[in-house]
């Protein structure tokens, strides 16, 4: 994977800003002070005092304007509210803040003896998505540590992060009810089953074979039996059955879509446990989007992706029972998979 180089912009001071405010007349005052009390090394005094003030509080204005960031590794699958890690390295040392998608502070940059070994940043997604960049905050106040500077670099994906939704409780799926996503009396998705459009026998003919325990008397083939002398049951091509459909069409409320996303993640999984795909349908940014999903993995980037009309259900969507949306993650996620 290609490292990826942040690009910089919004560089400014961080708080407190007080020396910002008061470092000119600090200066201005102190520079007629010493200049005017006669004593030599009183002026050389305060003039070295006086740039190591200028140097503390512009200075890192510098450093931060010219540090630069390598993304050196970044995953392509995570889970929101569960944390995902960036590897990167810096040319100096920062205090680094992912602010989108958010995550805690972390030092980076140069170690001891000049060691710059690659660094971990930490991205705690609150909702799930797709992300081909990350905004990350730089700050530093070197070289004195008297004013901090702070400067926001988006840094490109090398491949689009996909943040599914945490599992939530799956809805029942037994029957595979023609119910659509607009009924109140289902939940708020639309499951329906399209089986196979008959037993095995009403497939094309192949051929005869050699009567078997458990072969129904209609599969008996009588005429190549009083032909061959023995009992011959029909052989037909095999009519494999079609995957179940899901539609999943997510409101607009960010709380009932997350809750509905984890739960439809949820369902997704328990079929494909069964042994066989989903046929899943999808709103996404470019539009609906049917494909048949025949692991966890599509499953989840699918439903990261997903966006949606909003439904008729609204926030109620979360108030069903097993759901809560204001939970963590780790509450609403099962204990398996």
């Amino acid at each position: 994977m290609t490292p990826a180089v942040a690009r910089g912009r919004r560089l400014r001071p961080g708080r407190p800003r007080a020396l910002l405010v008061g470092s000119p007349a600090v200066l201005g005052v102190g520079w007629l002070v010493v200049h005017n009390s006669g004593a030599g090394w009183v002026q050389v005094l305060g003039d070295v005092v006086l740039a190591t003030l200028l140097v503390g509080v512009l200075g890192p204005a510098v450093v931060a304007s010219r540090a630069s960031l390598r993304l050196e590794s970044a995953p392509s699958d995570a889970t929101s509210s569960l944390p995902v890690e960036l590897r990167v390295t810096a040319s100096t040392r920062l205090r680094v803040r992912p602010l989108d998608p958010p995550g805690p502070e972390a030092l980076v940059g140069p170690g001891p003896k000049g060691r710059n070994d690659t660094d971990p940043v930490t991205l705690l997604p609150p909702r799930r998505g797709v992300f081909d960049r990350v905004v990350l905050q730089v700050a530093t106040a070197a070289p004195f540590g008297v004013q901090w500077w702070t400067r926001e670099l988006l840094v490109a994906l090398p491949t689009p992060l996909f943040v599914a939704p945490c599992r939530g409780v799956p809805f029942a799926v037994t029957g595979w009810g023609a119910a659509g996503p607009d009924q109140h009396a289902e939940p708020p998705l639309g499951v329906g089953d399209r089986r196979a459009a008959g037993p095995a026998e009403a497939g094309d003919l192949r051929g005869v074979r050699p009567y078997r325990p458990g072969d129904r008397r209609q599969q008996v083939h009588w005429g190549a039996t009083a032909h061959a002398g023995e009992l011959l049951v029909r052989q037909h091509e095999t009519v494999p059955p079609e995957p179940p459909e899901m539609v999943v069409s997510l409101p607009d409320d960010p709380d009932a879509a997350e809750a509905l996303a984890g739960r439809a993640l949820a369902t997704v999984v328990s079929v494909l446990d069964r042994g066989g795909p989903v046929l899943l349908t999808t709103t996404e940014a470019a539009g609906t989007f049917t494909a048949a999903v025949t692991d966890r993995r599509g499953a989840r980037r699918r439903l990261a992706a997903a966006t949606g009309p909003a439904g008729d259900y609204g926030p109620e969507a979360c108030k069903e029972p097993g759901v809560r949306c204001s939970s963590p993650c780790s509450e609403r996620r099962p204990a398996s998979g």
